[in-house]
């Protein structure tokens, strides 16, 4: 498996274990979501694996995907947020066989105005920790 087929086959599995639980899944950290919840997944780092004496042979590829949901005028944003994290977890354990080490949460605003909460969700490269 290239590199680049090991890159759209996870992401392939994040964006299969998404869709049951939002309609809008982007890939551009720095777009604006019209309808909420969404979730934006991007990649954040790789890391050289197998190294020969000229060149790595196989990288690992780490994830974060943030989930977002409606934080204005609703009476209880966080159970929505958990909800749907939630939601994610299960269909990522279903399909990629891993759980979510590290998740974050926080309130934001998007278009300036919008009242939000986003889980910021770093999911653990592959060969390292709980998923080796």
């Amino acid at each position: 498996m290239t590199n680049l087929e090991k890159f759209l086959s996870h992401r392939g599995i994040i964006v299969q274990s998404l869709q049951p639980c939002v309609q809008n899944t982007m890939f551009n950290k720095d777009s604006i979501p019209k309808s909420l919840p969404c979730a934006i997944v991007i990649l954040d780092a790789e890391d050289g694996t197998k190294p020969t004496s000229r060149q790595f042979t196989s990288t690992d590829i780490a994830w974060t995907v943030y989930l977002i949901v409606n934080a204005q005028n609703v009476d209880d944003p966080d159970l929505a947020l958990y909800n749907l994290k939630e939601e994610f977890r299960e269909n990522y354990l279903k399909f990629a066989n891993r759980d979510i080490p590290h998740i974050e949460y926080y309130t934001s605003r998007i278009d300036g105005t919008r009242l939000v909460r986003i889980a910021k969700l770093d999911l653990l490269k592959s060969g390292s920790g709980a998923a080796s």
